[in-house]
């Protein structure tokens, strides 16, 4: 009996004791792997591979050890025998269509998502060091036109997802969720994914704010227990790109403005009182005003961060620092970001977060007249004096002299010496402090909090020098600006999850608040003394604006998914909100959704389909609003800055509408999501979004005394599309791969059931939305050519009867017989994009391509630079190979005669080019060294990458760049290009470290 029991306690002993496991773990390519996480299952024991891959650690006969790295596939060993030695090989992530997609209040696996949404990775993001989110998503998701309106230092790309919904001017830019909470600043560095939510199933969740699709930013968190650090430096230079436009030169300016001198009767050039005009010595000048004006300008940036976790603390902090200097002179932008984002898991049921995200920036910009004239300065001219410095010009010594020393140019103002004693620059600065709280009642009830305080403001200072030629010469002129934004919001939730054998439901039911409050103050003087710039010093003309502004919206938020099987899923949302922008009797809006998907794949009779690995069908239907207004559109508001005898005066300034009330958006999606032979995955979405509502500015009547008010349409837009992605992996064979992304979004839009059109005019250029047409459609006069026999400008002239029907066109050379008419939508037809990746061992291509087709862009700056001699002192663009100048009867040309040009660069469809364009965004080129030769110094990771952007345009647009504002406003209108800073060409350098 008592060997029984001594050979039961030594089995026991031998069963339960503890023997130090030993191992090494490499990667795919048999290299040692540092910094890999080894866990005993179901304890919070464990340890890390050193330097050579090698791991130590206590562990008894039948634990589980869990081995977890970025970017590779968690892996468990069980323990069979004391002091046992392993050899672990890891296994890189393939993708995964039941990973995680965060959707801001909620996420979700991608089989249980029956909306439309899209997902970036973190890898697909950064390839490209851009301080703008936009720059990086142009092309690479269907249904987002990205544009990229200005190349300004510091200068964010416009964003529309699905088209437009609204025809109010202000912002039409998604709304954003950083880290499941509304708003939010980032940097792109921070970002590990990045969310699109196109359809009412996803959105419908975000109600009043998500007509205009929301996009849901995830930042980095800790991903193993260790101390993980990152190190990215970038630097290379940005080179404008001024597409079409090649200014003319020296000896091309002098025989263009012979033309002018061409007899009418002979057509020959009366050269005799064109050199008196214009002496032969003009031929041998030639200044190159954009070549002086715009130099290559360095780009750099870097980027730190650390991540790491413990039992209970895990975290991230990072900084970046961008540095951006401007190719038009004394332009430049820096930015600097600090985030930190923590977790605190006080125990298995309380978690707490806190992230800090801080941000400063600070710019020097520029004088759109400073741009102008750039452009337009005659070759002739010469900025500069002798020892470098820019030439003062004025009225008394802008002479047309022949010798070198003369000023041709329109105008007598130098911009290069106006640029040189100004100042245009601003400054900002924010930060956003997240707290939330997740609490676990019950394993199948929870409550969360998630709340954030932000602050943010920004100053302007502008400065002319008396110094400087122009408006304010001899007297300055001082400007400044201040802007403060605080607010605050607070989501507080309970969320469910119940399984009841095959069927499963999860939900959330909450509410929301947000408060915002906003104020700006301004000063303005003039009469400076020479060496000044502050306002105090102005002694004339001192002009003081302010203003204020409080907004608050609260919301009821409930949302429920039904999981049969995984197989079928049903999911509905309804949302109430209370907006301070609308009158109390249309301050409440409801918004609800519902969507709905099955997976035909999991079904019986798809068992024998080899073929497909994932069929899915997906349909959602849902309401979503756009409170976006202002906080005081629909009150009687009155002015108080005039007197009355020597008091305060009230002076009618807006006409109440009581009436006022949302714009909502009702959104209809049908989908399907295809797997082939887990080397093709097609996603595809048919929509149909229809804007009822709609708030105008409509023009008043003069016996209300008001020139317009803010009301409601009776008129409805109507957005109709198809999206297509499509991935595949083509070649897949050894070390070598090659992978393709494709996308397609085709956008129609139509306003319907308008009572009378509106039309808005904006420097001259014009647009019109009535019923049955399109949004931003121009409403120009018709040009139709030259007049063969004459030289003369031709437009279309309309008749039409009673009713308003057309009856005869005929062309005329009278402008003002031609009637504007409907002419081509600022809008594309269809926008999308092409990627490819080409990996080899430690090398990996990668080159992206964005397009777009079918859009009008009104080029205003040809009526400066191709302006028939009505201004014979601008510089002028070199023409198209396929235009033309009439010079005698007979002559088929797209230019009239300089003799006979009445009119010619008046508005009219002659300067509304193809907006087309095809264009290769990035080609990049990075080698990672291989992991030996980095563990060698103590690194886990090295990479190089070689990276050109913005390379190569596609295009029959003749000007700076076919991508230009999609923005309305007072100075702003969709479609029209203006001289704008021009795009760049970027080509860096960058060095990525993991340690």
């Amino acid at each position: 009996m008592k060997k029984t029991i001594t050979f039961l306690i030594i089995q026991l002993f031998v069963v339960y004791s503890y023997g130090q496991v030993t191992g090494v773990v490499f990667d795919e390519q048999k290299v040692k792997v540092p910094g890999v996480n080894v866990l005993i299952l179901g304890t919070a024991n464990g340890t890390v591979t050193d330097m050579d891959g090698k791991f130590e650690i206590d562990a008894k006969v039948g634990d589980t050890l869990v081995f977890s790295f970025i970017g590779y596939e968690v892996q468990k060993v069980g323990i069979t025998s004391n002091n046992q030695t392993l050899t672990i090989q890891l296994i890189p992530f393939s993708f995964d269509i039941g990973e995680l997609v965060v959707l801001g209040y909620s996420s979700k696996t991608k089989l249980e998502i029956s909306s439309a949404v899209s997902v970036l990775s973190e890898d697909k993001l950064n390839d490209t060091p851009s301080d703008d989110i936009g720059g990086l998503l142009q092309g690479k998701v269907s249904g987002v036109q990205v544009v990229t309106s200005s190349g300004a230092p510091g200068g964010g790309s416009e964003i529309r997802i699905r088209g437009v919904s609204t025809i109010k001017p202000g912002n039409n830019e998604p709304l954003y969720v950083v880290d499941g909470i509304i708003g939010g600043t980032f940097d792109p560095n921070d970002v590990e994914s990045l969310t699109v939510l196109k359809d009412a199933g996803a959105t419908g969740m975000y109600g009043a704010r998500a007509s205009k699709g929301v996009i849901v930013i995830t930042t980095k968190s800790a991903k193993s227990g260790n101390t993980v650090y990152e190190f990215k430096s970038s630097y290379g230079y940005n080179i404008a790109d001024h597409g079409n436009v090649d200014m003319m030169n020296g000896q091309e300016f002098y025989d263009l403005s012979s033309e002018q001198y061409r007899d009418e009767d002979t057509h020959e050039i009366d050269k005799i009182k064109f050199y008196a005009d214009y002496p032969k010595s003009l031929q041998s000048f030639d200044n190159n005003w954009l070549d002086e004006a715009f130099k290559p300008a360095a780009i750099q940036k870097y980027y730190l961060s650390a991540s790491g976790s413990s039992k209970k603390l895990s975290y991230y902090t990072s900084g970046t620092y961008y540095n951006e200097e401007g190719t038009y002179r004394k332009t430049g932008f820096q930015k600097l970001n600090l985030r930190t984002n923590t977790t605190y898991k006080f125990n298995d049921r309380v978690t707490m977060k806190n992230n800090i995200s801080l941000n400063a920036s600070k710019g020097t910009t520029y004088d759109y007249m400073d741009m102008y004239y750039t452009y337009l300065g005659v070759p002739w001219d010469k900025p500069f004096n002798a020892d470098g410095s820019s030439r003062y010009i004025d009225g008394t010594n802008a002479k047309k002299l022949s010798d070198g020393t003369g000023w041709w140019s329109r105008d007598p103002i130098n911009p290069f010496h106006t640029i040189d004693n100004s100042d245009h620059i601003y400054k900002g600065a924010g930060a956003d402090y997240d707290l939330s709280l997740d609490i676990r009642i019950f394993d199948w009830l929870s409550f969360s909090s998630s709340n954030r305080i932000g602050f943010s403001t920004t100053k302007g200072h502008n400065y002319v020098s008396p110094e400087a030629a122009g408006t304010y010469k001899n007297k300055g002129y001082i400007a400044e600006s201040q802007d403060i934004w605080s607010g605050g919001l607070s989501t507080n939730l309970l969320r469910f999850n119940r399984v009841f054998g095959d069927h499963s439901i999860d939900g959330l039911v909450g509410f929301e608040f947000q408060r915002g409050y906003f104020e700006t103050l301004g000063v303005s003087g003039t009469g400076l003394p020479v060496g000044f710039d502050v306002p105090s010093v102005a002694s004339s003309e001192i002009k003081i604006s302010g203003s204020n502004n409080e907004d608050g919206l609260n919301s009821f938020i409930s949302q429920a998914t039904y999981n049969y099987k995984g197989t079928y899923f049903l999911t509905g949302s309804y949302r109430i909100d209370i907006s301070s922008n609308f009158p109390p009797e249309n301050n409440v809006a409801k918004f609800p959704s519902i969507s709905g998907s099955v997976i035909l794949s999991k079904m019986a009779f798809m068992d024998d389909v080899n073929l497909i690995d994932l069929l899915k069908l997906r349909t959602s239907y849902g309401v979503t609003g756009d409170p976006e207004i202002g906080s005081s559109r629909y009150m009687g508001l009155f002015n108080l800055n005039t007197q009355y005898n020597g008091k305060p005066a009230a002076t009618p300034y807006q006409l109440q509408n009581l009436d006022l009330t949302w714009e909502k958006t009702n959104q209809m999606n049908i989908g399907i999501d295809l797997e082939l032979l887990k080397r093709v995955t097609l996603n595809l979405d048919i929509y149909s979004n229809v804007t009822k509502d709609l708030i105008i500015l409509r023009a008043m009547p003069p016996s209300t005394g008001f020139e317009n008010q803010y009301q409601n349409s009776t008129g409805h837009l109507d957005n109709k599309g198809i999206e297509i992605t499509l991935s595949t992996v083509n070649i897949q064979k050894g070390d070598f791969k090659f992978t393709t992304d494709f996308t397609f979004a085709k956008n129609t839009n139509m306003l319907n059931d308008f009572e009378e059109p509106i039309i808005s005019t904006v420097g001259g250029v014009t647009q019109i939305y009535q019923n049955g047409g399109e949004l931003y459609t121009f409403y120009l006069p018709k040009w139709l050519g030259v007049d063969a026999q004459t030289g003369a400008p031709v437009w279309e002239k309309i008749t039409k009867d009673a009713n308003g029907n057309v009856t005869l066109r005929e062309p005329t050379s009278n402008y003002s017989e031609a009637a504007p008419q409907e002419v081509g939508s600022a809008l594309p037809s269809f926008t999308g994009g092409i990627s490819a990746t080409f990996e080899y061992k430690n090398f990996t291509l990668y080159a992206n391509a964005a397009y777009q087709y079918g859009n009008k862009v009104y080029n205003a700056t040809r009526i400066f630079m191709d302006s028939d001699g009505h201004e014979p002192y601008y510089n002028n663009m070199n023409p198209k190979d396929d235009w033309s100048r009439w010079e005698r009867p007979g002559d088929v040309a797209t230019h009239p005669s300089m003799q006979n040009n009445s009119l010619s660069k008046e508005t009219s469809s002659r300067f509304l080019e193809d907006g087309s364009f095809f264009k290769i965004r990035t080609v990049s080129l990075e080698y990672r060294l291989p992991k030996k030769w980095a563990n060698s110094i103590k690194l886990s990771e090295i990479s190089l990458v070689l990276t050109g952007n913005n390379l190569f345009t596609s295009t029959e647009f003749w000007g700076q760049d076919p991508e230009v504002t999609l923005n309305s406003g007072s100075w702003s209108m969709p479609g029209v290009c203006d001289f704008k800073y021009p795009n760049n060409k970027q080509y860096i350098f960058s060095l990525n470290v993991k340690f």
